[in-house]
């Protein structure tokens, strides 16, 4: 078995690294700042620096080249359209590379990751973004930005992970004469893992918060991890015909396991044998996403994974389910604030990511975390990779809420 790979790979990386297959308009390089130096995917520059700026912010597990097919229609609506490698992906380095154990994971704060986004648009000679997007763990990073500072990101566009509200703190503790009020309880999600144990289950996000996780998926050969990535991908998109979400009723394991296995996984298996269980009985083997993937696209993720391994974005998940909430408190100076620059939301109809935390999305529709959401979209036949399944669908979302600003 080969060597498993840890984050520490991109900034120890000494030798040129290859082009990336990207059509006209649509170009790489670095951008070095204070505490990163990015790598940015990009289209509609101009040298005046008069094109309004869209920020495209990536999922997991994906680099900036999922936004590939947005950024060149994006441009050709005139727009500068810019999509970065975030902390801890691709080929931005400069974060902290340690090992597991070792890594500060302060430094994966969701307050930091929206430095990390206003750092770079200030270095691109921008003192605003008109929209911020984001798509999977993105979308929080793009929800937090607009949560933030409105004044900064004048609109925002989530894909697949709804925003569930800013954080709920510990109310009405001061004159409870038996209660200490430094030690109150924080408001939590009940603690289901043991149910879904019992049922022979384990939720994909504290997995991937395990040492584990980065070693079952960084220590695969290359034409393994090209098998498990192909997979992967296949799984949470259209192209498998077994994606049908239904709207959870609660946060409750009895609730939770009606999700597949690439979200609520057998409790023994790793996520590449979680892959492989379901593809070994898929009849097109991944052919289907081929329409949207093929193979020498796919290749640029596994070629960069296999650089890096996974790491670096799995960090993203030890913040967000770390006991207490600790690495989240940054975020409380937000308490019971809604994101107030126009909002839109769209995804796939056979994406289960809209439904994974239970009433978020009525949350932002009813405009209970959001004052001024405008777009629902929901598309047929389209599933988890929106950006890379519908592109012109989510185009024209960008450009339906950017006429608000005119």
């Amino acid at each position: 078995m080969p060597p498993v790979r840890s984050a520490a790979s991109p900034s120890q990386e000494t030798q040129p690294l290859p082009q990336l297959p990207l059509s006209d308009g649509v170009s790489s390089r670095l951008i070095k700042t204070q505490a990163l130096t990015f790598h940015i995917l990009e289209a509609g520059a101009t040298p005046a620096h008069d094109r309004p700026l869209i920020v495209l912010l990536h999922g997991f597990p994906e680099i900036a080249y999922s936004w590939r097919r947005v950024l060149p229609r994006l441009a050709a609506a005139g727009f500068y359209a810019v999509a970065p490698d975030q902390r801890g992906f691709g080929r931005t380095t400069g974060w902290d590379s340690h090992d597991y154990h070792d890594v500060d994971l302060m430094s994966f704060s969701m307050t930091n990751l929206v430095r990390d986004v206003i750092v770079l648009v200030h270095a691109l000679s921008y003192r605003s973004v008109q929209c911020v997007v984001g798509h999977d763990c993105g979308a929080m990073s793009a929800s937090m930005c607009a949560l933030s500072r409105p004044d900064f990101f004048r609109s925002v566009v989530l894909m697949s992970h709804p925003f569930n509200g800013s954080p709920t703190l510990p109310f009405n503790t001061a004159d409870r004469e038996s209660d200490d009020s430094r030690n109150a309880p924080r408001e939590t999600a009940p603690d289901i893992h043991t149910a879904l144990a019992e049922r022979g289950r384990k939720h994909y996000q504290w997995y991937y918060s395990t040492p584990e996780a980065n070693r079952d998926m960084s220590s695969l050969p290359r034409d393994h991890m090209h098998r498990f990535l192909r997979g992967y991908f296949h799984l949470k998109s259209a192209s498998w015909s077994r994606n049908d979400p239904v709207p959870l009723k609660s946060w409750t394991a009895e609730e939770l396991i009606k999700m597949p296995g690439y979200y609520i996984m057998s409790l023994d298996c790793t996520m590449p044998e979680t892959v492989d269980r379901d593809m070994i009985d898929e009849p097109t083997q991944g052919t289907s996403s081929y329409s949207w993937l093929p193979d020498e696209e796919l290749a640029v993720y596994v070629d960069e994974y296999v650089r890096t391994g996974f790491q670096g974005g799995l960090n993203w998940y030890r913040v967000r389910t770390a006991p207490e909430d600790r690495f989240m408190r940054d975020c409380d100076i937000f308490a019971g604030k809604k994101i107030e620059c126009p909002c839109a939301f769209i995804s796939g109809k056979q994406d289960w990511g809209i439904y994974q935390v239970p009433g978020a999305l009525e949350k932002m529709t009813r405009g209970e975390v959001c004052s001024a959401f405008r777009i629902l979209r929901l598309l047929d036949g389209v599933g988890h990779w929106v950006p890379q399944e519908a592109p012109d669908a989510v185009v024209q979302t960008i450009l339906d809420l950017a006429e608000e600003l005119r």
